[in-house]
């Protein structure tokens, strides 16, 4: 459980990467635009000061200066543009970066109740004593008291049912090894689930 809880933070840390790097790859670009955009206004500059000294009367003068200024009103306006593109797309670039963190920090800490400071079993060893998940088990009748039923694994837990001996019930979860006891996530048949102590079960109705 604790392998695909990593792995699903490794997936989601990737993608937050390759998103940023999109995101990086965009803003480059446009910084690239901008300073094409830049050097083209300075060109105009030097077309529109060279135009300045030749306006005289001649009309092609004259209307050469008017397209150089609109142009670089033109490339002026599309520059502002192009910066403001920029501004936004790091806006996002912060903002998905911190998304990514957030939800990074938080699939880190949504452990199970079950692991939460506990040790589980896993492997081989989820086969205690005949008990498997999805396996069916029985309140051990040998001493006649019921079985308490908790919230969570352990002696600390909340106890918020009673099975008598005898009890039949499906095994979900387990075991998890706490207090000196493998813990099991059981369901017993009017629906309720818990966990019980894994030593007061046996395989077979007694």
């Amino acid at each position: 459980m604790l392998g695909s809880n990593n792995k699903k933070k490794e997936e989601e840390e990737r993608l937050a990467r390759e998103k940023q790097e999109q995101i990086s790859q965009a803003m480059r670009s446009m910084s690239d635009q901008i300073a094409s955009q830049g050097k083209q206004v300075a060109d105009l500059e030097k077309q529109l000061e060279a135009a300045k000294k030749q306006a005289t009367s001649a009309d092609a003068n004259a209307k050469a200066l008017t397209a150089a200024q609109e142009k670089m009103r033109q490339m002026e306006r599309e520059m502002a543009q192009l910066k403001s593109q920029a501004q936004a797309a790091e806006a996002r670039a912060k903002e998905a970066a911190a998304a990514a963190a957030e939800q990074a920090k938080a699939t880190l800490g949504a452990k199970p109740a079950a692991v939460q400071g506990q040790t589980v079993l896993g492997g081989a060893a989820k086969a205690v004593g005949g008990l498997a998940v999805g396996n069916s088990a029985w309140v051990r009748k040998a001493g006649g008291q019921n079985l308490r039923l908790r919230d969570k694994p352990g002696l600390s837990s909340n106890a918020f049912a009673g099975l008598p001996p005898g009890t039949a019930m499906t095994l979900l979860e387990g075991p998890v090894q706490l207090d000196n006891y493998p813990w099991w996530r059981v369901r017993v048949s009017d629906g309720r689930e818990g966990w019980v102590a894994g030593t007061e079960l046996v395989t077979q109705p007694e």
